[in-house]
């Protein structure tokens, strides 16, 4: 039993030794920007029976009928293959490796080694390929995005603060749905604002952060623009211009706002 190759055992973790260099030219030398040593849960799956090798007779008979593929020894669990399944390979589930924040240099490397001794990558079979898949966001569509941020910018900005301006002449004080626009109107000009242009020459690895804080503000300023809309027109509302009156409802989307910002600091 000691002759048969190991195969992918049941919750297995494999170790990636990962290095990423960059460099600007075809000819300058690579440089390294990082180097980690990282481990992710490994799931494979053989479309092949398991048969469990507690019955020695029961093992003797399979040995003489089936031509072994692997043996998980710490389960006693063999996988075994008939002539019409032999060359087929495990389907493993993708394993999420890294991701950019910023991509400020024109070429990347990528160098990835599984080394093996007594402690790691074992259990994990034999390596015959890796598939790497990469999710990026095209030229055409950054310059088209980038380009509607930079024209909008200015006129979004420009319009909340004569708007602003505006609400001041009155003889009276802003009312709270006033107020309301004017913040809704300034998370619009935050979101719009095309920082993107200053990612190309700095290597700001936080940029993703700061799309999710940007979308997030606006999300939440425009639910409780709604809150405070709706609550401002009904007919049995006592209480009007007044914060204090919608403090649970937006005391929620403040929580889930906290919630899901604390969810994405955790996961960058």
């Amino acid at each position: 039993m000691s002759n048969f190759p190991a195969c992918v055992e049941d919750d297995v973790v494999i170790t990636i030794d990962a290095r990423l260099a960059y460099r600007d030219n075809m000819t300058s030398e690579w440089t390294t920007k990082f180097h980690s040593v990282e481990q992710r849960p490994l799931t494979c799956t053989f479309a092949v029976s398991k048969v469990n090798l507690h019955d020695s007779v029961l093992y003797t008979e399979m040995k003489n009928s089936y031509t072994f593929l692997c043996l998980v020894r710490k389960n006693s669990v063999v996988f075994f293959q008939t002539y019409e399944n032999e060359g087929r390979f495990y389907h493993c589930d993708p394993i999420p490796f890294m991701e950019l924040g910023s991509v400020a240099h024109k070429y990347f490397l990528m160098n990835l080694r599984l080394p093996v001794n007594d402690t790691m990558n074992v259990g994990i079979g034999e390596i015959k390929d890796i598939h790497v898949v990469g999710i990026h966001q095209n030229g055409g569509f950054t310059k088209v995005w980038i380009s509607m941020k930079t024209v909008f910018s200015p006129w979004i900005s420009v319009a909340t603060v004569w708007y602003w301006y505006r609400i001041r002449l009155l003889a009276r004080p802003p009312v709270l749905l006033e107020k309301v626009i004017f913040a809704l109107g300034l998370s619009m000009a935050f979101l719009d604002m095309p920082v993107e242009w200053l990612s190309m020459g700095f290597e700001w690895t936080w940029m993703l952060l700061f799309e999710d804080a940007q979308q997030g503000a606006l999300y939440s300023v425009l639910f409780c623009f709604w809150i405070i809309f709706c609550g401002e027109h009904l007919m049995d509302q006592r209480q009007r211009n007044l914060l204090s009156a919608y403090w649970w409802q937006v005391g929620l989307v403040v929580f889930g706002s906290s919630v899901l910002l604390i969810f994405d600091l955790s996961e960058r």
